[in-house]
């Protein structure tokens, strides 16, 4: 698989309030690979969102709240990607400690910028500061910390005046001081148009000032 292949390029998934409460779960697809980041018990990872028993896939919604578990055949997965419910185990599969381990989920690489978390298929590769630029990485992280309430009826049009833009991975952002921070994650190559997501955030206060 080349190095700058789609695979091991990361992509901007959400912001970490999306994955605040226990098995929340925000999916995307990169190529012809589901993905998944949840949280687990408090811990948010990410993996291939896809069983390892019959491949189906686990999470068909792009978000929502529930167990990491198939849909097909109910085989749950825990932190680690290791299934630890699996009916009729004693009777159809009779997997002990070291079989679970074997069809443990393909795990995913998870990082984050401040409050916005990326995901990228491969384990290995750049570190996510390494491929947005420490400068981009440090103003993006900025951002997130200066704008960190939830919004949604705020009109936020980056091409009028007084918006500025910034532009990293799949992820155009655009904030007016004071005012507003939009994200908008252009889907993954190979992801349909429901893995597109904007989102609007907006200061601690009215008066608040950006960092330098």
């Amino acid at each position: 698989m080349p190095a700058d292949s789609p695979e091991h390029r990361w992509f901007h998934l959400c912001a970490e309030d999306e994955l605040a409460t226990a098995n929340a779960f925000v999916t995307t697809r990169v190529g012809a690979v589901p993905l998944v980041a949840q949280n687990l018990k408090g811990r948010v990872v990410a993996f291939r969102n896809v069983c390892t028993h019959r491949f189906a896939v686990i999470h068909g919604e792009a978000s929502g709240c529930g167990p990491l578990r198939c849909p097909y055949h109910g085989w749950s997965f825990d932190a680690d990607g290791v299934p630890v419910g699996l009916p009729f185990n004693p009777t159809d599969f009779q997997l002990d400690a070291e079989g679970r381990k074997r069809l443990a989920l393909h795990p995913a690489s998870l990082a984050r910028c401040g409050r916005l978390v990326f995901v990228r298929v491969a384990a290995d590769g750049p570190s996510l500061e390494e491929e947005l630029g420490s400068d981009a990485f440090a103003r993006l992280a900025a951002l997130s910390a200066a704008f960190p309430r939830r919004g949604g009826a705020v009109e936020a049009d980056p091409d009028t005046e007084g918006w500025e833009r910034l532009t990293v991975a799949n992820l155009d952002v655009a904030w007016r001081p004071g005012h507003a921070l939009r994200l908008h994650s252009a889907a993954p190559p190979g992801a349909g148009e429901r893995f597109t997501r904007t989102a609007i955030f907006l200061p601690a206060t009215a008066d608040a000032e950006l960092p330098a």
